[in-house]
This record gives structure tokens, C-alpha cells and sequence, in this order.
């Protein structure tokens, strides 16, 4: 079955226009597959269908994100989006994650390159690997170089860069795009139902509760970033 097959067969699943496709879960074959570039891979009204579906399935979930990988779909595509905005001033977790809103976002193909050294530890979840949690290095500052779908079916290249919160997504997000799961990266120990997330807010104590070893014990009281 080619893409376009597969994308139709995807969409048509639904019993309604507007309803969320399904997401696979951790198991799907289409999770482990380095994916199909996407460019001229759909004709623009079906990739615009898909990535409407796709924010409607995302928001639905509700996530910060959403690759073709998990609806099922082996191509270099995702949408992402975080309407994040803090309510009784700033939480200062969020401003210790650099935590901004990110618009919506349909990007095909995304090449991202690390900026510096540094790296910022953090629990994050996936929506393919319902109700759990780990604790992923990612790096502080990404370039992001792209095709973005644009409003009214429009292709266009993107060269720019992200911090933080930002740049952990679009970096969870092209990890699927290559097979990979965010807990294959996790630091070892720090797997945990999603339920006791309240517990290890502070990740000293993460480190020891859990029995965490190696790098994130360099890091200091309240600290997230190791250079």
C-alpha cells in the first residue's frame, strides 16, 4: 500500500469528518520505522486533510504534539502546538523549562541541529506510551530547517531556532520520525505512572527517591541544566 493509500485508509477510519484518528500505541510497527520523507509524497488538499486530523487528534488527547508515526503513518510529518499560558503569573517550573506558547505548527521533513552544549533534564511523557513518564535529556537550543504547511495549502521553507520547552517538543517529535520513543533516551530508574509525577516535581528528589545514577546527579537544588 502506498502513502497516499495509507493516508486515505487512515482518515476513513473515522466515523465523521472532525473526529481524532486513533493513536497507536508503543508495539504499532509504524513507531519503530525510520520514515518516508514527506515532501511531494501527498497532494496538498490530502496532506492539509491529515494535518487538520492531526491537530484535531493532538488537541483532543490532549498533547503538545502529534507525528504521522502515531496514527500509523511512516512519514516525515508532524504537527505541534502549545497553547501554554500560565495562569496567576508564572509558574516557576515553567520558567525553569523556559516554557512559552509555541503556535500550531504542520512541519514536513524537519532537520533539527543541537545548538551548544547544554542540556536541560525534565519528565516527559508520550502519547503513544499512555500513563508513563521518564526523565529525558534534551538539548537546550535547536536550528529547525523545514517545509511548513502553511494556512491555505501553502509550502514553505523554515530555518529558525527554539529554546527550551520549544525545542524539547520539536525534538520529541522528530525522534518519532526515526523510530524513537522519548523513553528509549530516558535517564535509567526514572520510568514512573504518570500518577506520581507530583512526587518528583524537584528532580534531587527524583535522584533520591528513584535511585538515579549518573549525570542527573550532578545537577544542583533546583537546577535542570547541565552544560
Amino acid at each position: 500500500m502506498d502513502t497516499t493509500e495509507l493516508t486515505r485508509k487512515i482518515l476513513d477510519r473515522r466515523e465523521k469528518e472532525g473526529d481524532p484518528l486513533r493513536i497507536v500505541q508503543a508495539g504499532h510497527p509504524a513507531l519503530r520505522r525510520r520514515a518516508v520523507t514527506a515532501r511531494d509524497r501527498l497532494e496538498l488538499p490530502l496532506l492539509a486533510e491529515l494535518a487538520d486530523a492531526m491537530t484535531v487528534t493532538m488537541r483532543d488527547a490532549p498533547g503538545v504534539g502529534l507525528a504521522a508515526p502515531q496514527v500509523g503513518l511512516p512519514m516525515r510529518f508532524f504537527v505541534a502546538e502549545d497553547p501554554f499560558a500560565s495562569e496567576d503569573g508564572e509558574d516557576p517550573d515553567d520558567a525553569l523549562l523556559e516554557r512559552r506558547p509555541l503556535p500550531l505548527r504542520a512541519l514536513l521533513d524537519p532537520v533539527l541541529e543541537p545548538l551548544g552544549e547544554e542540556r536541560v533534564f525534565a519528565f516527559e511523557g508520550c502519547l503513544s506510551v499512555d500513563g508513563w513518564q521518564s526523565i529525558v535529556p534534551r538539548a537546550r537550543r535547536v536550528r529547525l530547517r523545514a517545509l511548513e504547511l502553511r494556512p491555505g495549502g501553502v509550502l514553505q521553507e523554515v530555518e529558525e531556532e527554539h529554546i527550551g520547552w520549544s525545542a524539547r517538543i520539536l525534538q520529541h517529535e522528530t525522534d518519532h520520525l526515526d523510530g524513537t520513543l522519548c523513553h528509549d533516551r530516558m535517564v535509567p530508574r526514572s520510568l514512573i505512572g504518570s500518577g506520581y509525577a507530583g512526587h518528583y516535581q524537584e528532580l534531587s528528589e527524583a535522584v533520591r527517591l528513584l535511585g538515579l545514577t549518573g549525570e542527573i546527579t550532578r545537577l544542583g537544588e533546583g537546577e535542570v541544566v547541565l552544560s
